[in-house]
């Protein structure tokens, strides 16, 4: 299964790339595994939380995704701070330092064009300081916090990342519903993603529903929600800053 069916289809296989938690140290969250930048916006505000009971140092890494090609991503160059920046995915600060039982706001903000849709990934790391890792610890600092980890047991330290998508400036939805004899199938025949939100699966008895789930179906995919015998099917429809509605 290529990428962009995998975005269409799961909400958790692309973003979470650590599972494993810890129950003392720092232990990281980042809420919502996807963002959307819809044409109007050009940033957004993102909360990484530490429930932890030490600080986070976090990293952080912008990677580009090709939804095409089976797991391709590509780093984005890091700039220097007089180099100007255009048609990009901006992440800033790249360092975060979190202290226990706080967060700090990841800022992502796009400039330049926005010709066609573009994905990314931004993976919030913690890590071990090290010496000139631009997190502006010296040594004592270092060797004390390391102590401090390893005496608590912590091994492995669980980092998440957020599926970032850029839609173009000028998005032309075009989203065709096709209603099958125990299914619904969804085709983005526009430019740019659209969201099935609270996708709700019934039997004939309305208390009788699955989980809500949430599917994203790129530019050209089509996605389809099979119907339980004689039951109903309800969603959300979005399409860039506009909802609406579906009933089945």
């Amino acid at each position: 299964m290529n990428i962009a069916k995998n975005m269409a289809i799961t909400l958790a296989a692309m973003s979470l790339f650590s599972s494993t938690l810890t129950s003392a140290g720092p232990l990281i969250s980042i809420g919502s595994m996807y963002e959307v930048l819809n044409s109007d916006q050009r940033s957004l505000a993102k909360r990484v939380y530490n429930n932890g009971d030490t600080n986070a140092y976090v990293r952080v890494d912008v990677m580009q995704i090709n939804p095409t090609v089976k797991d391709s991503e590509t780093p984005v160059k890091t700039l220097k701070d007089a180099e100007l920046v255009k048609d990009r995915l901006l992440v800033t600060p790249m360092r975060m330092i979190i202290p226990p039982n706080n967060f700090q706001t990841s800022r992502i903000l796009w400039s330049g064009q926005r010709d066609i849709e573009q994905y990314y990934r931004v993976r919030y790391t913690p890590v071990l300081p090290v010496t000139n890792d631009g997190f502006g610890l010296d040594d004592k600092e270092i060797k004390d916090y390391r102590n401090k980890t390893v005496q608590a047991g912590v091994n492995v330290l669980a980092g998440y990342g957020t599926v970032v998508i850029v839609q173009p400036s000028n998005p032309k939805f075009n989203t065709r519903m096709t209603q099958q004899k125990n299914s619904i199938e969804i085709a983005n025949m526009g430019n740019a993603t659209v969201i099935a939100e609270d996708i709700k699966i019934c039997k004939t008895n309305m208390n009788q529903c699955d989980a809500s789930t949430r599917a994203f179906v790129l530019p050209g995919q089509t996605y389809t929600i099979k119907k339980q015998g004689g039951g109903s099917i309800s969603f959300s429809l979005q399409e860039g800053s506009q909802r609406r509605p579906i009933n089945y």
